[in-house]
C-alpha cells in the first residue's frame, strides 16, 4: 500500500541554526529523512519539503504542477519558512537536482550561510537511461497502489510523450547554474559516489573548478551509487556533512 510521504521539520529546542534539505527529481522527503534526523541529533533544526508535483502518488503531477521556476520557489520558501520560526542562519543542501536548485538558489541568495550539492547533475546529458529510470518509478508507485495494467500503460505513454519538455528546463537550469558559479561566495560542498549510474564521473568535479574564490570541500564515496542519502555510504556522508558544518557553520 502506497502512502504519500510528508515533509518533515526536525525540531531541536536546543538548535540557534537551521539546515533546508531538498530532495531530486522524482523523490521525495524519504530519501532526506535519514540525514535529516542524524543532523538534528547533532544540534541543528532540519526542514524538508516535496517539490511540487512530488509525493502525491501519481508521478504525472510532477509534469502537471512541477517545472523548475516552481521548485526555485519551493527552495526560497523553504528558506523563508524556518527563518519564520526563528532560525536566521540557514544552511541548505540538495541531492539530485535537488543539489542544482540548493547551487542557484546559494547563487541569488547571499544570506544562506553556506550548503552544497550531493550527486548532482552539474554534466547534463539526458539519455534513454533517464526516460527509462523516470518511466521506472512511476510504474513502481502504479504498482503499490495496484493500478490496472491497462491504466498502467495508458499513464506510461503520458509520461513519455511529456517528459522532454521537463527536462529541456531542467537542462537550461544546469546550464544557467555553471554561468553563475562566480557569484557563489560562501562554503561549499560536493559528493559524488564513484558507481553513480546516473551522472558523468566528472560531474562534481567540473563544478568544483568553477569555484576558484569559494572553500570547497569535496568527497568521492568509492562504488557509491546515486542516492547517497541513503545507500550503503549515508553514514560516511553525514559524518563528512557534520565535519563541513563544523567548519563552516558553527558559531
Amino acid at each position: 500500500m502506497y502512502q504519500k510521504p510528508k515533509p518533515f521539520f526536525f525540531k531541536n529546542e536546543n538548535a540557534t541554526q537551521a539546515i533546508v534539505l531538498l530532495h531530486g527529481y522524482a523523490g521525495s522527503t524519504i530519501d532526506m529523512r535519514l540525514l535529516g534526523r542524524f543532523l538534528q541529533r547533532q544540534g541543528y533544526a532540519v526542514y524538508c519539503n516535496n517539490f511540487r508535483g512530488h509525493g502525491t502518488g501519481e508521478p504525472k503531477d510532477i509534469l502537471v504542477f512541477g517545472g523548475i521556476d516552481y521548485w526555485l520557489q519551493d527552495a526560497r520558501d523553504a528558506v523563508s519558512y524556518v527563518r519564520d520560526h526563528g532560525y536566521k542562519d540557514v544552511a541548505m543542501f540538495g541531492l539530485s537536482l535537488g543539489g542544482i536548485i540548493a547551487t542557484k538558489t546559494m547563487e541569488e541568495c547571499q544570506d544562506i550561510k553556506c550548503g552544497g550539492a550531493i550527486s548532482a547533475p552539474f554534466i547534463f546529458k539526458v539519455s534513454d537511461y533517464f526516460h527509462e529510470q523516470f518511466i521506472g518509478y512511476a510504474n513502481y508507485t502504479y504498482h503499490a497502489q495496484a493500478r490496472s495494467a491497462v491504466e498502467i500503460e495508458k499513464n506510461d505513454a503520458y509520461l513519455r510523450a511529456n517528459v522532454d519538455q521537463q527536462v529541456k528546463q531542467i537542462s537550461t537550469l544546469v546550464r544557467k547554474t555553471n554561468e553563475g558559479a562566480s557569484a557563489l561566495k560562501q562554503p561549499f560542498f560536493l559528493a559524488q559516489g564513484t558507481a553513480d549510474e546516473m551522472l558523468q564521473q566528472a560531474s562534481a568535479q567540473s563544478f568544483q573548478e568553477r569555484l576558484s574564490n569559494v572553500a570547497v570541500t569535496y568527497h568521492t564515496y568509492p562504488n557509491a551509487g546515486h542516492v547517497l542519502t541513503v545507500n550503503e555510504a549515508h553514514h560516511a556522508l553525514e559524518n563528512d556533512i557534520l565535519a563541513f558544518l563544523n567548519d563552516n557553520f558553527k558559531k
